[in-house]
């Protein structure tokens, strides 16, 4: 299956391209032993291992600086500095709400985040995605690179339709002032397919077998890990 990514962003597409997962490992996850003095770590859990490389990264190419202040209406939002392309100016403070992709107020999504009002931001990359028929995206935060400033709120986009050229990542601050950097890592894009499901709930008697009890070491990895390709 081929998935496309395009830019209308020669610098974009030059500097800061979207890149398989495994391309994006955390740092403290790369430099990690599979097994520390015999015990396993989590560098060696297949299941962690999947999460960590599926799907492509989303860097962010734009540094933006964000401060946390209290809208008129008892609502704590995101002030940003960042760089803009106009004659003779550098850069440009946005106020939450002074673009159409810039925000949601906290009325659209009344969840009180760490016990207050919070108001969301956005992030805008320059990127179309397109799959083929019957494809669709879920758009996630990267977990294991354990971002504390802000969350994505994640999403499913049916990229197969949707002829948006820019991505629009709604998120929350966590903290009250930090920096998003160019090449930071701001969301896991996984492509699957869509498909109609019924759940179905039955009881089973207890049984201790399994294909793992054929082996001593890697045992999940041998009886049922499943590879897995992006590229």
């Amino acid at each position: 299956m081929k998935i496309e990514f395009n830019t209308y962003d020669k610098h974009v597409l030059k500097h800061f391209p979207i890149k398989p997962a495994k391309d994006f490992l955390p740092k403290w996850y790369k430099g990690m032993s599979a097994e520390m003095e015999g015990v396993p770590t989590i560098a060696k859990c297949m299941p962690v291992r999947d999460m960590v490389t599926s799907g492509y990264i989303m860097p962010m190419p734009f540094e933006q600086k964000c401060v946390a202040e209290q809208d008129p209406f008892g609502a704590e939002g995101i002030s940003r500095d960042y760089p803009v392309e106009l004659p003779g100016q550098f850069s440009s403070k946005v106020d939450l709400m002074t673009h159409p992709w810039s925000g949601h107020s906290h009325e659209q999504c009344p969840v009180n985040m760490d016990g207050i009002k919070k108001n969301y931001f956005k992030l805008q990359v320059p990127w179309q995605i397109i799959t083929p028929r019957g494809y669709s995206c879920l758009f996630i935060q990267p977990f294991y690179h354990f971002q504390e400033n802000f969350t994505v709120l994640p999403a499913i986009i049916d990229t197969d339709t949707s002829d948006m050229i820019n991505q629009n990542l709604p998120c929350v601050h966590r903290t009250k002032e930090f920096s998003i950097l160019p090449g930071d890592p701001v969301v896991q894009i996984i492509p699957f397919k869509r498909e109609n499901w019924k759940g179905e709930h039955k009881l089973i008697k207890r049984d201790f077998s399994s294909k793992m009890n054929f082996y001593i070491h890697n045992m999940y990895k041998r009886a049922f890990h499943q590879k897995k390709s992006f590229k």
